[in-house]
């Protein structure tokens, strides 16, 4: 049973320590262990999602009211590298952790994106040298008839609300290519997204494939 917090943080942990035992093979690194170990920092991070601790900052500062918890508080610099270089493993033990749930089974989804700028517009043309080793670039959202320097966060979540998968693309990039990289990932849904996430050739191959029926 949980209870409270304390119970939710070890819940948590044991999860994703276990998904990381099956993971080791992503989680070689040279040099010493950290002293905050991998499934410790990953679990910092996924219950700070949970609790709503957005900003790395305000999650930091939150934990350290709880070394109880979880002894060892990295640095942000520290936090923010490792949680980067981690979220390969993340969005893994994400999937796991969602197949897990049964809020999370529904079969009838939704797949759509919002623009995700990284600076305004008029300062992009000065900027552009630093975020395109990130992958920013321009692109245009047409129903709000914008112009925008960034990124698309393209978004697959069941009727009820919960995020079954997403990709960050260059806002340039098409939907059809980003949405086919989420959906070739999953198998026997129901999608339904714009035309732009739709060619016939894809929705047939996805049937075929993963029983995915996608449509407008």
């Amino acid at each position: 049973m949980i209870n409270d917090f304390d119970d939710f943080c070890l819940y948590v942990y044991v999860i994703v320590d276990e998904i990381c035992q099956q993971l080791t093979v992503y989680l070689k690194r040279p040099g010493p262990k950290p002293v905050c170990s991998d499934s410790e920092l990953i679990a910092m991070a996924l219950i700070g999602e949970s609790k709503g601790w957005n900003m790395e900052t305000n999650l930091l500062s939150n934990w350290k009211s709880h070394q109880d918890l979880f002894p060892h508080i990295p640095s942000q610099s520290r936090f923010n590298r490792r949680r980067r270089n981690l979220m390969f493993v993340i969005n893994r033990i994400r999937r796991i952790l969602l197949s897990q749930i049964d809020l999370a089974q529904d079969t009838q989804c939704i797949i759509d994106s919002l623009p995700i700028p990284v600076v305004n517009f008029h300062l992009a043309p000065s900027a552009t040298r630093d975020w395109l080793a990130y992958g920013s670039a321009f692109g245009k959202v047409s129903s709000k008839k914008m112009t925008f320097f960034g990124y698309k966060l393209h978004l697959l979540v069941t009727m009820g609300g919960i995020i079954i998968d997403f990709a960050l693309a260059p806002a340039n990039e098409s939907d059809l290519k980003a949405g086919l990289d989420i959906l070739f990932e999953h198998t026997h849904i129901d999608v339904i997204g714009d035309k732009a996430y739709i060619s016939a050739e894809n929705k047939n191959e996805l049937w075929c494939k993963n029983r995915l029926r996608l449509q407008r």
